[in-house]
């Protein structure tokens, strides 16, 4: 009996802890379960939505600088008011020093001119009050539009890293298909480009004139021209070359780019003012430099043994971005270069500087 009894309070205490458990269990479920993490967004949404953040940064700086050009016009126009006023007081006050003391002057007149002084002297006043009011405001609003061009830059660069992650994201893409390995560098490279530039981009540095204010451009929704125009003399050569591979997109190959033949380790430059969207290596391009232009416009620079600049910098025209290397396209030193305007591959020879 002894050992029944033994074995009857063990299987009470058993079931009694395996209900506790479960009790345990129901009444806790995040310790048994972690929630699972939100899946990351796409590359391209980023860009996207960065380039929504950036259009917005950009109209609010516009109306910004067109606000402060205003502001900037009133004031202006309280400055000349004071200072016609001031030119008219300044001859009374002369007059009024030279005849003080003088007797048998008229006073009728004295009191007319009394009263007519006197009212120049409260527009006068009245006119310095304006100009204060308005010098102030246009101190607070070159204080909003310095800080709206700031968050502008912040944007800038933001939708500059999105840009780059979209196409190196889309790069891989391509390049892990079924055929990837029949695909020539290049060829991805510029239906990468192709998926990432299609959609609208805010302005940004023009080909032509860099140093355009955005106040002086049509705003977020200008669309811009649909022929491409190179600045002024054409584009800087990448690289003090000649032409080894000539562009061909008609071909087989398809070829988008030209290649200079250059020296292994020859000076790379921008062949116009623009920002860096992407730096890194690429199959069989090596190290590729793209720079991003007005109105969907870039310029690609490949085959560098090394880059000295990173996403998001702004260039000037012939600033230096890097160095040559060795091109697989030729199997030869040199330097690819690449112009497409909306994408569209151009041909770069046809908008290249005329050397002399």
């Amino acid at each position: 009996m002894r050992g029944l009894s033994v074995r009857a309070v063990f299987a009470v205490k058993a079931v009694l802890a395996a209900w506790l458990l479960a009790l345990a269990l129901a009444a806790t479920p995040a310790l048994a379960r972690k929630p699972a993490p939100p899946a990351p967004r796409a590359p391209q949404a980023r860009l996207s939505e960065a380039r929504v953040r950036l259009a917005a940064g950009e109209a609010e700086t516009v109306r910004l600088s067109r606000q402060l050009a205003a502001l900037e016009a009133a004031r202006d126009a309280e400055a000349r008011r004071l200072s016609d006023l001031l030119a008219a007081l300044w001859p009374l006050r002369a007059e009024a020093l030279a005849s003080s003391g003088l007797a048998g002057a008229d006073w009728a007149e004295a009191d007319r001119r009394y009263v007519w002084t006197r009212a120049l002297y409260a527009q006068a006043l009245a006119a310095r009050q304006a100009f204060t009011v308005a010098a102030a405001r246009v101190r607070d609003g070159r204080v909003a539009r310095d800080a709206a061009a700031l968050r502008l830059l912040a944007g800038q660069k933001e939708a500059d890293t999105a840009f780059s992650e979209a196409v190196s994201s889309r790069v891989r893409e391509l390049e892990s298909a079924t055929n990837a390995q029949e695909r020539d560098g290049a060829a991805v490279l510029g239906q990468a480009l192709d998926a990432t530039i299609a959609p609208q981009t805010p302005a940004l540095p023009t080909l032509s004139n860099s140093q355009a204010a955005p106040e002086a451009r049509d705003g977020p929704d200008h669309d811009g021209p649909k022929v491409f125009t190179p600045p002024p003399g054409g584009l800087s050569w990448p690289a003090a070359g000649n032409v080894l591979t000539p562009f061909s997109a008609a071909s087989r190959q398809g070829r988008q780019g030209i290649v200079v033949a250059v020296p292994e380790g020859s000076p790379v430059t921008a062949a116009a003012a623009g920002r860096v969207v992407f730096t890194g290596l690429l199959r069989g391009l090596g190290r590729v430099v793209i720079l991003t232009h007005e109105d969907r416009c870039h310029t690609v620079y490949a085959c560098l043994s090394e880059s000295t600049v990173s996403v998001g910098e702004a260039v000037p025209r012939e600033a230096a971005l890097g160095r040559s290397g060795y091109c697989n396209q030729t199997r030869a030193p040199g330097v690819y270069f690449e112009l497409r305007f909306r994408e569209k591959a151009l041909n770069p020879a046809e908008w290249l500087a005329v050397r002399r």
